[in-house]
């Protein structure tokens, strides 16, 4: 078996050299960091990575570590539809070791998984997602996962998971993983101590193999996982989009009202989701000026459901809302519609974890003096 000794060799070499695979153009620098970190884990290296600036596209990165090297390559994202919605927020909080997730997804089923949960225990928990591939064949996911916390704020805590999350969404950026046959990789790992909140969102989808396995728990130091059986299973939603599109035409000079985040929804089998957070809503609005003179249309924000802070998209550009409590309204940049022209605009948001929806959007006249005040 003369082959034996070179593939120990390859195998030296690989592990001292492993490569990421890193998706969007460009890739954040924070993303950048923490898929590098996962693959120095999983190589089972221990070296000091050194701060990295974003990856642009086509670029390929050797990132020297002593006597080992990491390569970080961008790689073209993998169109895909996500129609499975995973919601672990009930219960939200946590007393104990507690399994919260075990869930299999088949390949090209797109997941995205919402998680929002308390440490309401006496102690530490460590609350862990992990990646598993059941099957003796090589399995490639691609995973966007952002996370926040532990914090002992819910609402803030929601709003900078959907923050970062929703900066990854709308730039195509993700990390492609391969797991070995029969084989786990942790994505993350967070100490939560008692009061404080973490919150996340993750979207994947298998891209080479048959299916993949999402584990996630919370547990004590030194206690081991739970038995499959004694998991808190969350809910799962199987939808036909997980958007909701809406057109709209607004009349220059005139008020429209619409609303963001309202309510429970239902999935394709009729059960109703309670809440709406997982769920795009884009809005398609047309402008339309038919008055001999330019016409400003202002967009307006206001707290209808309670306490709650977003992001909302408008235009390519992204406005992070500040804590709006009940009532209170936040002004988006308006907009100029020349006379007797149309414009379209298109805007979206993706609801909060710990938030208090709907938001309420107004469109309206900002120069007229019915439009000066909140409705």
């Amino acid at each position: 078996m003369r082959w034996l000794p070179a593939l120990l060799c390859l195998g030296l070499a690989l592990a001292q050299a492993p490569e990421v695979w890193l998706t969007g153009a460009p890739v954040p620098s924070s993303f950048v960091e923490q898929a590098a970190r996962r693959g120095l884990e999983w190589a089972g290296l221990v070296a000091n990575l050194p701060q990295q600036s974003s990856l642009g596209f086509g670029e390929r990165r050797e990132v020297p570590l002593g006597t080992a090297t990491l390569y970080l390559t961008q790689a073209p994202y993998p169109p895909h539809r996500t129609t499975q919605l995973l919601l672990s927020n009930d219960p939200e909080s946590i007393p104990a070791t507690r399994g919260l997730f075990h869930y299999r997804f088949a390949n090209g089923e797109g997941m995205r998984l919402i998680y929002h949960h308390k440490n309401t225990s006496e102690g530490l928990l460590n609350l862990e997602v992990r990646i598993f591939n059941p099957s003796p064949e090589v399995v490639w996911i691609w995973v966007s996962d952002a996370m926040a916390g532990p914090v002992p704020d819910e609402v803030y805590a929601g709003h900078v998971a959907t923050k970062r999350w929703l900066e990854l969404y709308w730039n195509q950026v993700g990390q492609l993983v391969e797991l070995p046959p029969n084989s786990e990789r942790s994505l993350s790992r967070l100490a939560l101590r008692p009061g404080t909140v973490v919150s996340g969102i993750l979207e994947a989808v298998v891209t080479r193999g048959s299916a993949a396995v999402l584990d996630m728990v919370a547990k004590a130091p030194q206690e081991a996982d739970p038995p499959l059986e004694t998991y808190q299973q969350g809910r799962v939603y199987r939808l036909d989009t997980l958007e909701t599109r809406v057109q709209k035409t607004h009349i220059a000079g005139g008020s429209t009202f619409l609303t963001l985040g309202d309510g429970a929804f239902k999935a394709s089998d009729g059960k109703q989701i309670a809440g709406n957070w997982g769920m795009f809503y884009t809005y398609d609005l047309e402008l339309q000026n038919p008055t001999p003179t330019p016409q400003t249309v202002g967009f307006r924000v206001i707290a209808a459901g309670g306490i709650a802070r977003g992001v909302i998209w408008l235009e390519g550009q992204a406005y992070e809302l500040p804590l709006l409590r009940p009532g209170q309204t936040y002004d988006l940049p308006s907009r100029t519609v020349p006379p007797g022209t149309r414009q379209r605009v298109t805007l979206s948001t993706l609801p909060a974890s710990g938030s208090n929806y709907p938001l309420r959007l107004l469109l309206y006249n900002p120069l007229a003096t019915a439009g000066q005040g909140a409705p």
